[in-house]
């Protein structure tokens, strides 16, 4: 087997040592299958790797032929020299050799620091009697303790004021202050004692737990809930990052049918044959009007030839609506609908609902699709035949089929034996019957999904949750993002040039120093994320308030 590359950059400043020594490891390690558990030769024509890719000559190569030496190490061979004269083959490789592929890894040595461990030290006990005895408010809690404490809290000092409730539980013992079989923390320690229990980072009920065993102090659930919401490594975790849904945004009806259409793309179908592993579907907002047609592939031409065969027939629409897939983005199709005058609205990132109209008659064409496989019947004419009965159907929103209300009559089909009666629907009651359906599936769809009404604000870090399939263990957030504007009710422009729907974002705080704690964590809160005691994870927005029922059997009582 032959093989050859030529040098990177870097590698062309070696020394002609180095570049030979570089050849023979990248050669050995490229043909480990072959070459590992048995033993073989390595020829090469530099006589001064005969010691020094060995390990007799190690102590005396520098050190990047060094490190290059102890890679070889699990490998079993001997080196011969060969004169470069008798060395034909490799030689006449190295005068032609192989363009370098972008692929290729790169054979630098990276500089290696060594880790200093900044974790926080543990505390001794003299370092703790020396705390409390320095602490001002365990020392006026010591006195207090020795002379007894006053029948009411109003009394005491405002510092003290927090033990008054507890004030039957502490004892004391030299300089510590117990409360009950635990110690009472000095102000200084505090802080250093939740760096400690918050070691491995979990969360903020297990870091109570851990300091509930031994310590106590006032307020200590949310001086651990602060510092934990804080911490720069938690913040980063997919455990922190939550991304809330929103309330459901109903499309307003338009004023007259064909004004509003939507567009998409389904596929690809792997079973279908050549020329339907792709289908183009076209739904009209108002009259609930399908249009589908299949394809080979998906491209920007394909697309604008199916609107350019719908609009020869139905006229030009006043707006477009689709998602972000590059044959709706390219340049050919902005000028397409440049030319008939046609708005184009693309929805949010990663959040189909947006275009919700027409990705509900998707499964009802999948659905059609699959009946036509389990019939073994022609997928086109199955569509075409479901179509028009589809059209001739009222629609359950409307209550009145697609083609009556875009042609302003009834469809005769086969169903029909006399003469279809005249349409008689009235656009003011249509109106209000799609608003009355949309308003109760708004509520069914926010009571399902336990939706939050909350906004960002420009200059707002949120961090996105990423559509595309990620690898175990690695983040399912990106880093943070700055919000740059509110463009919709729950839909915002991003730092990356993207619109995003609220559902996909996930708010964190801004400030957040390296350290990993703060003192004051509430400051680096947006205000609309509040601080939660039982989890490091926080909603996106406050708790709907709980509704308290009185129990059914009261509704029997008569006073």
């Amino acid at each position: 087997m032959f093989a050859s590359r030529t040098l990177t950059s870097a590698e062309q400043k070696y020394s002609t040592v180095e570049k030979e020594a570089l050849a023979c490891v990248w050669a050995v390690e490229r043909w480990r299958t072959y070459l590992w558990g048995r033993r073989f030769t390595l020829r090469t024509d530099h006589q001064a790797l005969t010691t020094l890719l060995t390990t007799k000559g190690t102590d005396r190569a520098g050190m990047r032929i060094a490190r290059w030496a102890a890679r070889l190490l699990c490998f079993n061979y001997t080196v011969e020299y060969r004169a470069g004269s008798e060395n034909h083959t490799a030689d006449c490789l190295s005068r032609l050799p192989l363009p370098l592929t972008s692929d290729t890894e790169s054979d630098t040595e990276p500089e290696f620091v060594a880790l200093l461990s900044t974790g926080p030290t543990a505390i001794s006990q003299d370092e703790f009697a020396a705390a409390s005895a320095r602490c001002s408010e365990l020392s006026a809690l010591r006195t207090q303790i020795a002379i007894g404490w006053p029948p009411s809290a109003a009394a005491l000092d405002p510092v003290l004021r927090p033990y008054y409730k507890l004030r039957h539980e502490f004892s004391v013992q030299a300089d510590f202050v117990f409360r009950g079989s635990r110690l009472v923390v000095p102000g200084e320690l505090r802080e250093p004692l939740v760096r400690i229990a918050h070691e491995g980072h979990q969360g903020i009920v297990r870091t109570k737990q851990r300091l509930r065993e031994m310590y106590w102090w006032p307020k200590m659930d949310t001086l651990v809930a602060e510092k934990i919401t804080a911490c720069q490594l938690c913040l980063s975790l997919d455990k922190t990052a939550k991304a809330s849904a929103v309330p459901l945004q109903p499309v307003p009806l338009p004023s007259a049918p064909w004004e509003k259409l939507a567009i998409d793309i389904v596929g690809p179908f792997e079973t279908a044959v050549w020329d339907c592993r792709y289908a183009l579907t076209l739904t009209d907002y108002y009259s609930k009007w399908p249009e589908v047609a299949f394809t080979a592939s998906v491209a920007t031409k394909q697309v604008t030839a199916f609107l350019t065969s719908v609009f020869s027939r139905h006229g030009n629409p006043t707006t477009l609506v689709s998602d972000n897939g590059p044959q709706f983005t390219s340049p050919e199709f902005a000028a397409f609908l440049k030319e008939r005058n046609i708005k184009h609205i693309r929805t949010s990132v990663y959040h189909p609902a947006a275009n919700g109209a027409i990705e509900r008659f998707h499964r009802v064409l999948k659905s059609t699709i699959q009946s036509a496989i389990l019939q073994s019947a022609p997928w086109k004419t199955t569509v075409t035949d479901f179509l028009q009965i589809y059209r001739a159907t009222p629609h359950a929103v409307t209550g009145v089929s697609p083609f009556e209300l875009l042609h302003g009559r009834k469809m005769r089909t086969r169903l029909n034996v006399l003469k279809p009666s005249p349409s008689g629907h009235e656009p003011k009651q249509l109106q209000k019957r799609v608003s009355s359906h949309q308003d109760v599936m708004k509520s069914r769809f926010d009571h399902k999904h336990h939706v939050h009404h909350f906004s960002f604000r420009k200059g707002d870090k949120v961090r996105v949750k990423k559509s595309a399939h990620v690898p175990k263990a690695h983040p399912k957030f990106t880093p943070p993002v700055e919000v740059r504007k509110k463009v919709g009710p729950y839909t915002y422009l991003l730092d990356d040039g993207r619109k995003w729907h609220a559902s996909c974002l996930a708010p964190v705080p801004t400030n957040a120093l390296d350290n990993g704690l703060t003192t004051n964590a509430e400051s680096l809160i947006p205000s609309h994320v509040p601080l939660s005691g039982n989890s490091v994870s926080s909603d996106a927005c406050p708790r709907e308030k709980r509704q308290r029922r009185e129990p059914g059997w009261l509704k029997d009582y008569v006073c």
